[in-house]
Formats: structure tokens, C-alpha cells, sequence
């Protein structure tokens, strides 16, 4: 596990100090804040790069298409 030093602005601190659990550790709860946004961010990483290999994979599709292909006609049928 890695270990960091974050400084938070006592003025933020003191607008979201209401919403921590009375009795919970301040620290715990800034640590559970900091890996509930890291895990959100790494499962959207995982889907922005889902998304690119799907537009990747469809894009060379289109490199194989028959030769008398329709492009237009194949987006209007889509929608």
C-alpha cells in the first residue's frame, strides 16, 4: 500500500466536516473519500479504454467492407 502526505484548505475541511459520521476518524474518512474517487476514476479509465479498442475494432471493419458497400446508407438504416 502506498503511503502520501495530502494537505486539504481548512475552509473545505470545515464546509464538508458536517457530513463525516460523528465518531468517525477524520483521517479514516478523508483515506475512504480518497479511494472511493481512485476507484471511480479507475473504472472509468477501464471503460474509456473499452470504448476506444470497441471504435478500434469497428474502424478496421470498415477497411474489410465489400467493395460495393453502402457507408450512408448502412448510418441511415441505424438510426
Amino acid at each position: 500500500m502506498c503511503t502520501y502526505s495530502v494537505k486539504i484548505d481548512d475552509a473545505v475541511m470545515e464546509k464538508v466536516r458536517p457530513s463525516i459520521d460523528s465518531g468517525m476518524d477524520e483521517n479514516a474518512w478523508v483515506q475512504m473519500q480518497v479511494e472511493t474517487l481512485f476507484t471511480q476514476m479507475a473504472v472509468n479509465m477501464n471503460l474509456m479504454n473499452s470504448e476506444k479498442k470497441m471504435l478500434s475494432q469497428r474502424l478496421r471493419g470498415i477497411g474489410h467492407a465489400p467493395k460495393d458497400f453502402d457507408y450512408k446508407k448502412e448510418l441511415e438504416n441505424r438510426f
